[in-house]
């Protein structure tokens, strides 16, 4: 009986994949897929900051403008936060096989600085998630693990 169970289970759960959003990151960037604004948060978890007082969790509702430069391999994204702060993300990608890689810089209006590489990539017509390793850079050199996620119609 538990093998009938598991066999029906699957078989109804199957044709479901066939339905799944394919990543357009795992085939080739594409600016349309990903280009304009996103709406979500900006996650992190900071870790061995100079000033112990910075570790731990956070999370900032975001704005967020994507710019993908295809004939440089340039990926750029301005962040808005509803603290008011700005921020740029200024990268390359890589494209490897079926992944994708990317990295570069952090810049924001309150002067904090790091390099950054991405961990991970999500795209959807309506989703976006990047997970990225950082370390910042100046008189705080947190290292800091953050997703960007953003939702839009």
């Amino acid at each position: 009986m538990r093998l009938y169970n598991t066999f029906v289970l699957i078989s109804v759960l199957a044709p479901m994949g066939a339905l799944a959003q394919v990543n357009p990151l795992a085939r080739a960037i594409d600016p349309a897929s990903i280009n304009g604004s996103w709406n979500g948060a900006d996650l992190e978890r900071r870790t061995n900051c100079a000033s112990p007082q910075n570790n731990g969790q956070r999370g900032t509702y975001s704005e967020y403008t994507v710019v993908v430069d295809k004939p440089n391999a340039g990926l750029f994204i301005d962040q808005t936060a509803i603290t008011g702060l700005r921020c740029t993300y200024a990268g390359t990608y890589l494209q490897e096989g079926s992944g994708l890689s990317w990295t570069g810089t952090l810049s924001c209006s309150d002067g904090k600085r790091a390099t950054f590489r991405s961990q991970g990539f999500l795209i959807t017509p309506h989703e976006i998630s990047i997970r990225l390793t950082m370390k910042l850079e100046g008189t705080e050199t947190c290292d800091i693990d953050a997703i960007l996620g953003g939702s839009r119609l």
